[in-house]
């Protein structure tokens, strides 16, 4: 696969604006450069080699229990921003705000970024579970709600097997589903909600510097990386208070 170079954002169709809403999930096959992804690797490829230096609470393992000193199986930088301020200046960025403001209809935040790694062969997926659940689950509010984009940009093509996202179309409806941590251990960062149909899922395989975008009670998964090549992505939130 090959990312269509787009320096300018993308303009959405109507149709496209309607799936989102829809569905609760878009993918777009290009929202920057070619030459930006290089930048943007190149800058977390570096935060990626100081993981063990970054504070613990932001710094975590999705594969594993949140800290330990072990090899990471899905190490993740949340608010990667704060340790590297030149993200914020990419062509990705400002291109992300404007198509959240075309998907959302008015002014949007950015109010959270983080990049995970899926080194090859981690052996370890990305459990079905909603975004918003993080926010309620930490503060006991399960009637949270918030209109928003999540943009999930690869770094490298994401293929079903390298674990590109996958959907649940319509999930985004309705209540927040519980959820909890992987096997129920507290020691474990991520979280996951229980009796999915996985045979609804519609997988999304992009090119470098394409991305999906959903919203914050899309569920989804990714499964894990069983190839032969890391598998890096770059997340923006946009958001917008109902």
């Amino acid at each position: 696969m090959t990312a269509t170079l787009q320096s300018a954002p993308p303009i959405l169709t109507a149709q496209q604006v309607a799936k989102f809403h829809r569905d609760g999930f878009l993918a777009l096959d290009a929202i920057t450069t070619s030459d930006d992804v290089a930048r943007i690797r190149e800058l977390l490829d570096a935060l990626f080699d100081r993981f063990d230096e970054l504070p613990k609470d932001l710094a975590l393992d999705l594969g594993d229990v949140k800290t330990h000193g072990g090899k990471q199986k899905t190490p993740q930088i949340n608010m990667a921003s704060q340790f590297e301020p030149r993200l914020k200046e990419t062509l990705y960025f400002r291109n992300a705000e404007s198509v959240a403001r075309q998907l959302l209809g008015g002014t949007v935040t950015p109010s959270w970024d983080h990049a995970i790694l899926k080194p090859p062969h981690n052996g370890k997926s990305t459990p079905w579970h909603q975004d918003l659940s993080y926010p309620a689950h930490s503060s006991g509010n399960w009637d949270i709600v918030r209109l928003g984009c999540n943009f999930w940009m690869p770094l490298q093509d994401a293929t079903v097997e390298s674990g590109c996202m996958q959907f649940i179309p319509h999930s985004h409806l309705g209540n927040l589903r519980k959820h909890h941590p992987v096997g129920h251990d507290p020691k474990v960062h991520t979280l996951e909600t229980d009796g999915v149909d996985a045979a609804r899922a519609v997988p999304c395989p992009i090119p470098a510097g394409g991305c999906t975008i959903h919203m914050p009670k899309t569920l989804h998964y990714t499964a894990p990386n069983d190839t032969d090549v890391p598998r890096r992505t770059y997340i923006l939130f946009f958001g917008a208070e109902l």
